[in-house]
């Protein structure tokens, strides 16, 4: 960080967390997070022009327990599906649950900056990546199904339309991204370190598509689950809404389930009920505010007990009690963050698509033309966990920037 970026005002001195916030407010948030500010928790009315969805508890016109902003950022291209509400279907941002996106890429982000052997002498960040990946994706995907829960996108769409949608923003980026990162693995192994990788091009295709539990691209498999889930919404939900429970109570029983690993099928199965929880409580918004509101800090020690529990304890029930509490558990502390105006989260949930997309890709070329200079033994790593966590994050920001002026068509997938 430049030496400017650690200087206060009136020139003194101030911590690096505190300059990265300063960073992250000068990044065009105060539109965002000055309205945000001390209103996340308030009561008041719904966006228009959404509709009733399924359940009919949140359509346009109610009275909702978290704030929503109207930014003036409203316009800008919100239409990553199950991670952001299109920007033609609200008038509003959801602050609580930008920032809660905010706070799941940063743990994805941590959780990948090693992805095979931590260095020897660091088990410190073994357990931190261990106990992430417990909950991370399961929060993820209780996000993405809140979202379609929340705004009941396919109530409005004929069924062709929706596959379309869906295939456009979600299979085209899990096919695109997964030949590129492959195409990276190929031409830079041959200059840098590179992990995870294939003896032939057909071995790379075979873990991509069929014998994903070795895919080369491991992090693209949410988009393919997202789609797979999105058709069960629009197919099963919509038109069946009272089967949500059952699909709720069979997913859960997958969670422990074996399944082989051919094309994601045990990752979708084992994520889906997380998915249609946050349908469920998409629909039904109020109540996950009243709730949070008389017992987060409750829910929130829970889970860290839990979380705790389990770092000592290997229970697969365990492991899903710990993904379920982080639910509402993350959920709080993001209606607590934004209420205090919090610009850091908000900042990368913004991003988050683009640093989903884009960070095992930037992680993995600093960490290999890193390891040019010197390894990351010893106390090393600190330095390459700082810095890769750091490229993880920003990097990807600024190739979304840099693709939305000069291909504006191409930024869509990335937004």
């Amino acid at each position: 960080m430049p030496a400017a970026a650690g200087a206060g005002l009136r020139g003194h001195a101030v911590p690096a967390r505190h300059a990265i916030r300063l960073f992250v407010r000068q990044q065009a948030l105060p539109p965002i997070a000055a309205e945000a500010r001390g209103r996340v928790l308030r009561p008041i009315h719904e966006r228009e022009g959404v509709g009733a969805l399924v359940s009919g508890q949140c359509g346009a016109g109610r009275a909702s327990g978290f704030a929503m902003v109207p930014p003036a950022a409203a316009a800008e291209t919100q239409a990553r599906e199950g991670l952001a509400v299109p920007a033609s279907e609200t008038r509003t941002r959801l602050v609580d649950i930008d920032t809660a996106k905010g706070i799941g890429i940063v743990l994805v982000v941590l959780g990948h900056v090693v992805s095979q052997q931590v260095p020897a002498g660091h088990d410190w960040y073994q357990q931190l990546k261990t106990a992430i990946y417990l909950f991370h994706m399961p929060f993820f995907m209780y996000l993405s199904g809140y979202v379609l829960g929340y705004a009941g996108f396919g109530k409005r769409e004929g069924a062709a339309e929706f596959i379309a949608r869906r295939a456009d923003r979600l299979l085209l980026p899990f096919f695109a991204f997964g030949l590129i990162i492959i195409a990276g693995k190929v031409v830079f192994s041959q200059i840098v370190h590179v992990d995870n990788t294939q003896d032939s091009l057909l071995a790379y295709l075979d873990g991509l598509f069929i014998h994903t539990s070795r895919s080369p691209a491991t992090s693209v498999w949410y988009l393919y689950a997202a789609f797979v889930y999105a058709l069960l919404f629009r197919f099963v939900v919509v038109p069946f809404p009272r089967l949500l429970p059952a699909l709720i109570a069979i997913g859960l029983v997958l969670t422990q389930a074996e399944v082989e690993s051919l094309l994601y099928a045990d990752r979708v199965l084992r994520h889906a009920a997380f998915f249609f929880i946050g349908v469920w409580v998409g629909m039904r918004r109020e109540a996950m505010a009243e709730l949070l509101a008389r017992h987060g800090w409750l829910i929130l020690a829970a889970f860290a007990a839990a979380l705790a529990l389990a770092q000592v304890l290997a229970a697969p029930l365990l492991g899903l009690a710990v993904a379920l509490l982080s639910i509402p558990a993350l959920h709080f502390a993001a209606t607590r963050l934004a209420a205090a105006g919090d610009p850091v989260f908000l900042f990368f949930g913004r991003y988050t698509m683009a640093i989903y997309l884009f960070n095992t890709i930037c992680i993995g070329l600093v960490k290999g033309f890193g390891f040019v200079v010197v390894k990351w033994d010893g106390n090393a790593f600190y330095a390459y966990f700082i810095v890769l966590t750091l490229a993880g994050l920003f990097l990807p920001v600024l190739i979304r920037r840099v693709v939305e002026r000069v291909t504006p068509r191409l930024a869509r997938y990335i937004t």
